[in-house]
């Protein structure tokens, strides 16, 4: 081998070095793009799986209510409100009779 074939090997050898350090640099930053983009979508399939799981426990929810009271009959608030009246009245008697008693009245 004469002195110039060598010097091309040479040349060629470091050459060949220098493009696949550029080669793997560049696989390198697709494997890390790879990995950002795995993390991406393993966060969107968890917040998906937790969105599905919300709205099926609400749509459980508004299935398995219990059901509304029923609003009160016509006379039954007058009856309520009577049975209050009676209540204070007794309440003032009570409080007036133990004033007497006492001598405050």
């Amino acid at each position: 081998m004469t002195q110039n074939e060598i010097v091309l090997f040479v040349s060629g050898l470091l050459i060949g070095a220098q493009i696949m350090a550029v080669i793997v640099i560049v696989m390198v930053l697709d494997l890390r793009e790879a990995r950002r983009d795995l993390t991406l979508a393993e966060k969107h399939r968890r917040r998906a799986a937790a969105d599905l799981f919300l709205n099926s426990f609400r749509t459980y929810r508004l299935e398995n209510r219990p059901p509304l009271p029923q609003p009160y009959q016509p006379g039954e608030v007058e009856a309520i409100a009577r049975d209050l009246e009676l209540s204070l009245y007794d309440a003032v008697d009570r409080i007036e009779g133990a004033a007497r008693k006492d001598g405050l009245l």
